[in-house]
């Protein structure tokens, strides 16, 4: 089958041409090339069509690149990009016209998240297959107040995207759509070679006369909830030292948080790091990983599955989550999750963590076992093997 993947996703010659010395969050392009990988696990031909969602300050001229994986060949197709802030709608029609040009070649159109792109492109494949990648939310509240905007005009382009869809690719069993769309199978991470061969089955313990050394990758803006983060600080009793990886712009609100952190504590905010040497340092450093996302008044299992989550549980270390870190059964019993978003919370959960160190650590050393065998390249396309050709046989 061939697929057309529509994604903002960055190859490795954009990235050499035009992203030395940017900054980009890694995790979006990770999980679509583990996508794309799974489906020609799986068999498929797969090109990637990206409006590539960045700020470089550039006018990039379309062009195609090609990467290989041990799965084949993966092109990667490059509209016309004004790659400047707020021109992603301009890109997004842009990659809309390359769509429906090429859109007969194809027997199945993926795209991921409700998009103007994806509304404006979907028309092109009237004989295909129609699925979508379904990670965030469209009707996250995500904005300070539980606030949500332009929820009418998003309204108008869920309604006219699941009209036209087939299947969903969820990654959370509360956005598998079922009163919506007849097929859904659960995408909620893949781990690659980068994560499976940077980390180590080592039973980590805490060291009494050292910090617990506590990390959060994916940036501390609101929706992830890293100032709920730097607060519970305030009310943990063991010296611990907090680490921040990723986007972070910090307010004033912040830079004040941050300056009333207790002095048996620390913060560290280090910015981005290439993800190879991210995997390394959580299982070279981290005692414990945290996920803090707001449940963006949704609540747990309809706002999305962060991506860290898979790739904190590949470490084997102890994880303190929010219940936007929550899956299945089987994954849920190995987490330590709170409920709500009150700092004296996540600060007790993080204590009750370091008290029972040893059993959360058994815990996640099972859970990594799981990870590294049914969240990987191989396991993820057996499982999308299997739903397209469900939705062949019935649709086709």
């Amino acid at each position: 089958m061939k697929i057309a993947y529509l994604t903002s996703y960055l190859g490795k010659q954009f990235y050499e041409k035009y992203g030395k010395g940017k900054r980009f969050a890694l995790s979006g392009p990770i999980k679509s090339q583990g996508i794309a990988r799974s489906l020609m696990m799986a068999g498929h031909e797969v090109t990637i069509y990206t409006p590539a969602v960045t700020t470089c300050d550039a006018i990039i001229p379309a062009f195609t690149e090609e990467e290989i994986f041990p799965e084949g060949k993966l092109t990667i197709k490059y509209c016309d990009i004004l790659s400047k802030h707020r021109c992603a709608p301009i890109n997004e029609w842009r990659i809309s016209k390359m769509l429906k040009k090429e859109a007969k070649g194809y027997d199945a159109f993926v795209y991921y998240n409700i998009t103007l792109g994806a509304a404006l492109s979907i028309g092109g494949f009237k004989n295909a297959i129609k699925v979508i990648e379904y990670e965030d939310n469209i009707f996250n509240r995500s904005l300070v107040g539980n606030k949500i905007s332009m929820e009418g005009y998003k309204r108008k382009l869920y309604n006219y995207l699941m009209k036209r869809t087939h299947g969903v690719m969820a990654v959370c069993l509360g956005l598998q759509l079922k009163d919506t769309l007849k097929y859904s199978v659960l995408t909620p991470g893949i781990v690659n070679e980068e994560v499976i061969t940077n980390v180590s089955s080592r039973v980590n313990t805490l060291q009494k006369d050292k910090p617990v050394h506590i990390i959060l990758t994916g940036g501390i803006h609101y929706s992830k909830g890293g100032d709920l983060l730097v607060k519970a600080m305030t009310h943990i009793q063991t010296p611990c030292i907090v680490s921040v990886f990723g986007n972070c712009d910090l307010d004033e609100n912040l830079k004040k948080l941050i300056a009333e952190v207790p002095e048996r504590h620390e913060f560290h905010f280090n910015g981005y790091m290439k993800h190879e040497e991210l995997i390394k340092t959580l299982d070279r450093e981290a005692d414990i990983l945290i996920n803090t996302t707001r449940s963006m008044g949704v609540g747990a299992q309809a706002a999305g599955f962060p991506f860290k989550m898979m790739e904190y549980a590949s470490t084997g270390r102890p994880i303190v989550s929010s219940e936007i870190g929550k899956l299945d059964e089987e994954y849920n019993r190995h987490i330590t999750y709170y409920e709500g978003e009150n700092p004296a919370v996540i600060a007790s959960t993080i204590e009750e963590v370091i008290a029972h160190y040893d059993e959360k650590t058994r815990l996640a050393l099972e859970l990594q076992k799981i990870v590294l065998n049914d969240y990987t390249i191989e396991g993820t396309g057996k499982k999308l093997g299997a739903f397209f050709n469900t939705i062949s046989m019935h649709e086709s």
